[in-house]
């Protein structure tokens, strides 16, 4: 019964106070209030606004909402949890392999440029022929999507709006020439080159970064360690600990359903069959892993005024073992350093060139722990 009082509080909620949409969402809303197509295929940069309003425009048809990250595809499934025509929603790594009568696309202007190129063929490639590809940017004087409409479409409608610009394209025909967004980089750790795949929108695409090499430098667990990385992107730091000592077991987790996957890929590709029976990959889930862990390490998103850095501290605390140890990259370890006391102790701050590897022991006991 509470869980239905719940359910339904949080349906008012959704219909007296909507969350706004993204605004590159908001220019497609009232543009596609007339689309008429039986099945639609919505990417989301928000809660799914946009397939959720073309659901309830089209009652009769299937609107799927794709999304990249578990925590993007959570927040919408609880928005849309008791709408009366949901869209269907999605978390992968790719597009659904299906054939529909409209993509939708929304890009912002400051995003990922190569997961957009990306994301814009796999959506024409979706396309049906004769079926309408509509795209929308936050950029009033956008020159770059148009291009990349133009590359796909023989002929590209734009819609001029003051918050940005809407394009549609028509498929008539296929590509010319289909291209691959994925890449590889090798690098060496003990005495061992890795191999590794990358794919557009996981963090650390092409090349190892800086930070992650960092991680990986301050290395030296114990024989017979349990590991855990939080947010692995490709899964290199993963990779080159489970190298770092014998008997390790190393657990990879991140939200991103690319790197979930590409660190699956790199797992096969770097590890023998005993290490990859002790290495395990999952997607980041609500709350934090029950087992404990000796080592966790981390090298969170500096975007977000920390608020990041702040949920992987607190899931580092919950993770690890009595005596267990977290490992964090930064280039700002003041703020670490400060914020680290509450629920770490011997908090050491280890020079890696342009960054900085945080060390710190945990605390046995946490006041904040059911904050």
């Amino acid at each position: 019964m509470a869980g239905s009082r719940r359910q339904r509080k949080l349906e008012q909620e959704r219909k007296s106070q909507p969350i706004p949409a993204r605004r590159e969402e908001q220019l497609l809303i009232p543009h596609l209030t007339s689309l008429k197509a039986e099945r639609i295929l919505c990417r989301s940069l928000g809660r799914g606004q946009l397939a959720g309003c073309l659901a309830s425009f089209n009652p009769e048809s299937l609107v799927d909402c794709h999304f990249l990250d578990v925590h993007y595809e959570a927040l919408a499934r609880e928005y849309w949890e008791e709408a009366d025509h949901p869209p269907h929603i999605i978390c992968s790594p790719d597009f659904p392999d299906e054939e529909y009568d409209a993509v939708c696309i929304c890009v912002q202007k400051q995003g990922d440029a190569e997961l957009t190129r990306d994301l814009l063929q796999q959506g024409f490639l979706r396309l049906k022929e004769g079926g309408v590809f509509y795209s929308a940017v936050d950029a009033p004087q956008d020159r770059w999507l148009h291009e990349q409409m133009q590359s796909l479409f023989p002929k590209v409608t734009r819609i001029p709006k003051k918050q940005g610009v809407i394009y549609s394209g028509i498929r008539k025909g296929d590509l010319k020439r289909i291209r691959s967004f994925d890449a590889t980089f090798t690098f060496r750790w003990q005495e061992r080159e890795f191999v590794i795949k990358t794919r557009p929108g996981v963090f650390s695409h092409r090349r190892l970064d800086g930070g992650a090499w960092a991680l990986i430098k301050s290395l030296n667990p114990k024989p017979g360690s349990r590991i855990l990385e939080l947010g692995c992107g490709c899964g290199a730091v993963s990779l080159a600990a489970m190298h770092s000592a014998p008997g390790l077991q190393v657990t990879a987790l991140d939200s991103h359903a690319r790197a979930v996957q590409v660190t699956r890929e790199n797992a096969q590709a770097n590890l023998d069959a005993d290490q990859l029976v002790r290495f395990h990959v999952i997607h980041a889930q609500a709350g934090p892993q029950p087992r404990p862990y000796d080592v966790v390490l981390a090298n969170p998103p500096y975007f977000s005024k920390y608020s990041i850095a702040r949920e992987f501290v607190r899931t580092a605390w919950k993770c690890l073992s009595i005596t267990g140890e977290l490992f964090i990259v930064t280039k700002s370890p003041e703020w670490f350093q400060e914020h680290l006391q509450e629920m770490f102790q011997n908090v050491n701050v280890i020079p890696q060139g342009e960054y900085a590897v945080v060390k710190a022991g945990r605390k046995t006991v946490w006041a904040g722990l059911e904050s």
